[in-house]
């Protein structure tokens, strides 16, 4: 094994180590055993009470059958909303986030997703596919298996309002879909993709651009891997933007992006000076210097279209 290949996996083993202690479960639900076809989300949050109710409706909507939430020291009710749901599970760490979320989910998805199509995002974000009307997760599942995929790959789209993002008044429970319904169509470039491990399996680009490349400049993210069939021998990098060692579909969902909300200027304010993002918070600081210049901001422009259905993706070809 190469230097680079070898510094990778023990940093990644080394803070599952000592994430592990520090990982609290605080809910007194039972877990039942799992059954086959079942998806279960794994999330990791801090302050989301504002976005938690219509995230979690839309996935049990979707199939999802049980929640691992794993709240980072929040101070809001983001806990008080799911302790009487046994459906949610909860862990809690006061450990810092930066450079920890992925050896929290890790030991998530170790504890409890082996072999079985887990969902894993954040609570501003809802996953999108073709058919998801008429075709739940399990069923969508069983098509991925079908296939001999094990992961799909995601394009990650930024919702925003018609407005000045903090003139928004979203309340806990309404639908996000309703309060920022604007995404762009275009502006999505894919750039190749080095795999460090070279199993030949798993993501071989990473899409870059979208509203915020257009918006704030600098190069953004937008590939997103939200469902995957975890065994640990896949290597999940970048953020869970990228998978090595695992079988991508031929498919790709979107996962919808609900950052710009009316908290969206605190939030900024808060993480600018935080710090436990990647590269020191850079993109914090980016959107900090422009709500500086414009406090007035909206991401929307006359190039943005309004999501009506998951049609409104495949239109764009932005999901198939």
């Amino acid at each position: 094994m190469n230097a680079e290949r070898l510094k990778i996996r023990l940093n990644r083993t080394l803070r599952r180590i000592a994430a592990g202690p520090r990982l609290h479960r605080v809910d007194r639900h039972s877990i039942p055993p799992r059954n086959p076809g079942e998806v279960w989300l794994f999330m990791v949050c801090r302050n989301e009470a504002l976005r938690l109710p219509c995230m979690l409706e839309h996935h049990f909507r979707l199939g999802v059958t049980r929640v691992f939430l794993l709240d980072n020291a929040s101070s809001d009710a983001t806990t008080d909303l799911v302790r009487d749901d046994s459906r949610v599970h909860v862990y809690r760490t006061s450990q810092s986030f930066a450079g920890n979320k992925i050896a929290w989910q890790e030991l998530l998805l170790r504890r409890h997703g082996i072999g079985h199509w887990n969902l894993v995002l954040d609570a501003d974000e809802l996953l999108a596919y073709p058919g998801m009307d008429s075709v739940p997760l399990p069923e969508y599942v069983r098509r991925l298996d079908a296939e001999g995929a094990e992961a799909i790959h995601a394009l990650f789209i930024d919702m925003y309002s018609r407005g000045p993002i903090r003139q928004l008044r979203y309340a806990p429970g309404q639908d996000l879909l309703a309060a920022a319904p604007w995404f762009d169509p275009d502006g999505y470039v894919k750039i190749p993709y080095r795999q460090v491990f070279g199993s030949g399996k798993g993501s071989t680009f990473v899409c870059m651009g979208g509203a915020r490349a257009r918006a704030f400049g600098g190069e953004f993210g937008c590939s997103k891997i939200p469902l995957l069939k975890y065994r640990p021998g896949q290597f999940l990098r970048l953020g869970f933007h990228t998978i090595e060692g695992a079988r991508l579909s031929s498919h790709q969902a979107a996962v919808l992006h609900f950052k710009y909300l009316q908290d969206f200027h605190e939030k900024v304010s808060r993480e600018s000076s935080r710090n436990v993002y990647w590269n020191g918070a850079a993109e914090y600081k980016a959107y900090a210097a422009l709500l500086e210049k414009n406090p007035d901001f909206t991401l929307w422009h006359p190039g943005a279209v309004r999501y009506e259905s998951w049609r409104s993706l495949a239109d764009a070809g932005l999901v198939f």
